[in-house]
C-alpha cells in the first residue's frame, strides 16, 4: 500500500486557527472580568482547539492510499471511499478550481474531493461508479477528483496499479 497524502494545503490553514484561539483565549481570560462569559469562551476555546488538533492529526494519519486492489480517497474524518483498482482508467495530473459548495461533491460527472477549492488529480472510471453522499444521496459519476500534494508521483502510483 502506497500512501498519497493530501493535507499540505490545509495544515497551515488549521495551524493559524489554533494559534488564534489560544491567542485569543488567553487575551480574553486577562480582560474579562464577567466570569460567565470568560467560562463560556474558554469552553468555546477548547473545543476549537481539539477540532483543530484533531483535524491536523488526521491530515497526517490518513492520507489517500492506493494498493493492489484499491484506491481508497479520504476528506478528513468525513468520507472515506474505497473504488476497486480493476475499476479505474488511467490516471492524470488535471489541476482545476471548483466552486463547489462541499469539500466532497458531485459536480457533472466527477465525483470531487477538493481541497480549499482546488484538484490535481482525476482518474476515470471503465464503467460509471455510485457514489453515497449522504444527505444528497447515491448518484452515479464517471471520474474522481481529488487533491494529492505530489500529484505527479501520485498518478504514477496510481496506473502502476491499474496496468
Amino acid at each position: 500500500m502506497v500512501e498519497i497524502p493530501y493535507g499540505k494545503r490545509m495544515r497551515p490553514r488549521y495551524w493559524r486557527f489554533l494559534i488564534i484561539t489560544v491567542i485569543g483565549v488567553a487575551l480574553v481570560a486577562f480582560a474579562l472580568d464577567i466570569p460567565w462569559l470568560l467560562i463560556t469562551l474558554i469552553v468555546l476555546g477548547v473545543l476549537n482547539t481539539v477540532v483543530c488538533v484533531g483535524a491536523i492529526y488526521i491530515l497526517h494519519k490518513q492520507p489517500h492510499t492506493v494498493s493492489d486492489d484499491e484506491l481508497r480517497l479520504r476528506q478528513l474524518g468525513f468520507f472515506d471511499w474505497r473504488i476497486p483498482t480493476t475499476d479505474l482508467g488511467a490516471a492524470q495530473v488535471a489541476e482545476r478550481g471548483h466552486k463547489g459548495q462541499r469539500s466532497v461533491e458531485v459536480i457533472g460527472d466527477a465525483l470531487v474531493i477538493q481541497s480549499l477549492t482546488k484538484t490535481n488529480v482525476s482518474v476515470p472510471f471503465r464503467e460509471p461508479q455510485l457514489v453515497d453522499l449522504g444527505k444528497t444521496g447515491v448518484q452515479r459519476v464517471a471520474r474522481v477528483d481529488f487533491w494529492a500534494d505530489d500529484p505527479a508521483q501520485a498518478v504514477r502510483d496510481i496506473n502502476a496499479r491499474t496496468a
